[in-house]
């Protein structure tokens, strides 16, 4: 995870153990599109930014030469690690490192993933200019991440994460996905929206938010009127008490040509 190094190390370094554990991080809607898109080949040299407990590089391991996953919260890759060994994965491996100043050579990979982490990532297009340096000629990175369907809601959904969880940076649009993106030099191939419908308790409690914390979201979410509600993908129950949110999460391929 990469935003401000020290508060994303802090943030998921704290949670690690519930992000190791979460169905949602390890075996989501967006892990199967994502590895589809991505279309590994047993001569892939793959790279795993933001690994966080390593999810889509364990996914990955089975279909490449070999794959790195890369994290800046230590505690998580222990995680991914130990998982590593009782999986058997002799061909992946773990590094303490920046999205944004990724510590390998250029042209050293075949394939680039991501996947849930660019959100917290504060240059956006620092790592994907990195992403393209380290990708050999032809190589694709495959990213999945939540987007903000308008600007006019991400304008809300931002200070709606960050409160959630303070490494949060910005969840951006696909229009503003795609302007970075090709401004970076890749072209755009494929994309798709994979919706996650997230319950707010289970939300709150991953990353370890406090009742204030819990009450100030609510707040928030409860000031907007029913087409914003409706916007934003807010749920309630019949007693008009916020239970859950769609998420929306882009995956898409692009590749350095």
């Amino acid at each position: 995870m990469s935003s401000d190094p020290v508060s994303s190390r802090e943030q998921f370094n704290a949670q690690a153990s519930q992000y190791a554990a979460s169905a949602v991080h390890r075996h989501g809607p967006s892990l199967p599109v994502l590895l589809d898109y991505a279309a590994p080949l047993p001569q892939d040299r793959a790279l795993d930014v933001a690994t966080g407990t390593g999810n889509t590089a364990h996914a990955l391991a089975p279909f490449v030469a070999s794959v790195v996953g890369l994290d800046l919260a230590d505690l998580m890759l222990d995680h991914a690690r130990r998982r590593a060994q009782e999986d058997r994965q002799t061909n992946v491996r773990f590094v303490v490192g920046s999205a944004e100043t990724i510590p390998f050579p250029d042209a050293a990979f075949t394939l680039v993933t991501s996947r849930h982490a660019p959100h917290h990532f504060l240059n956006l297009d620092r790592f994907l200019a990195e992403a393209h340096r380290v990708l050999e000629p032809g190589g694709r990175l495959v990213v999945a991440d939540q987007i903000s369907p308008t600007p006019a809601v991400q304008a809300w959904m931002d200070p709606y994460q960050t409160l959630r969880d303070p490494s949060h940076h910005a969840q951006r649009t696909v229009e503003a996905w795609r302007a970075l993106a090709e401004a970076a030099g890749f072209v755009w191939t494929q994309d798709t929206l994979v919706p996650y419908r997230l319950d707010f308790a289970w939300w709150t409690a991953q990353s370890g938010c406090t009742p204030e914390t819990v009450q100030r979201l609510r707040a928030h979410a409860d000031a907007l009127g029913e087409a914003e509600r409706q916007a934003a993908g807010l749920e309630y129950d019949a007693g008009g008490l916020l239970v859950a949110h769609i998420e929306q999460m882009l995956v898409v391929r692009l590749e350095k040509r």
